[in-house]
């Protein structure tokens, strides 16, 4: 990645972490060019929870932490583009670049929207975008950003992480009926997947037992290792208590 280069930014309802794969889907005008860029140049893009709170022309604006999203597979479906992606460095947002139009809902741009509800082409968007003086911004947010170091935690802090992270899940497996022949392998292998990640071990983890976003990104956001490792204590004694595993 190239620090001088403004980062495109998939502001979504959702946290990556360093180390996960997952699937998205594109099918907003604004993220489908972003792709065409990040795909000709073969750079990732940064993947940010949304933050309602603090918009951007509009938009819901970007938490001030995200994840590196390196593409790994990439296929077209129809209107949308189908993509599978894996969680890189964490980067701290530092300068956000607002896109060149606001929403559809607003009435600079609302009447490109056909009668049918579908979006108009990249086009028809940079046209506007050109009468409104703003040609030069892409139509997604950016950022400047700043890469944010691995952790190095210690043979023993990854320890706490996997008795925290073993006795969890073995106690989700019994709540759910599942007896321990069965779930014990699994939790085995999740381990172990999490031990491969190396320093990004504790997001794997996270990324594995943290249902929510929120959560997720209080690990994410994290300065140091025994702040994540707290943060991950604090997501999962939630979970537990919701399962009756632990006393309020």
């Amino acid at each position: 990645m190239n620090d001088e280069q403004p980062l495109p930014l998939f502001v979504l309802p959702m946290t990556l972490m360093p180390g996960e794969i997952t699937q998205l889907r594109v099918f907003e005008p604004r993220y489908k060019q972003m792709l065409d860029t990040c795909i000709l140049d073969e750079r990732p893009f940064g993947l940010v929870l949304n933050d309602p709170f603090h918009p951007v022309r509009g938009w819901d604006g970007p938490r001030t932490t995200g994840t590196l999203a390196h593409i790994e597979d990439h296929e077209e479906a129809g209107s949308n583009h189908m993509l599978v992606v894996r969680g890189g460095d964490r980067f701290d947002v530092v300068e956000v670049i607002e896109p060149a139009l606001p929403p559809f809902s607003d009435p600079a741009v609302s009447d490109l929207v056909g009668e049918d509800g579908f979006f108009p082409d990249q086009e028809a968007l940079m046209t506007r975008a050109e009468e409104l003086g703003r040609s030069d911004l892409p139509l997604h947010i950016s950022a400047t950003v700043r890469l944010r170091p691995a952790f190095d935690p210690s043979d023993a802090a990854m320890g706490a992480v996997h008795t925290l992270l073993h006795s969890t899940m073995t106690a989700i497996a019994a709540a759910m009926g599942i007896d321990e022949e069965t779930a014990g392998p699994w939790v085995e292998n999740r381990i172990a997947d999490v031990t491969a990640a190396g320093p990004d071990g504790i997001f794997l983890a996270a990324a594995m037992v943290l249902p929510d976003p929120e959560s997720r990104q209080q690990v994410l956001s994290s300065t140091s290792f025994e702040e994540a490792l707290g943060e991950l204590e604090h997501g999962l004694r939630g979970i537990r208590k919701d399962l009756g595993l632990e006393e309020e």
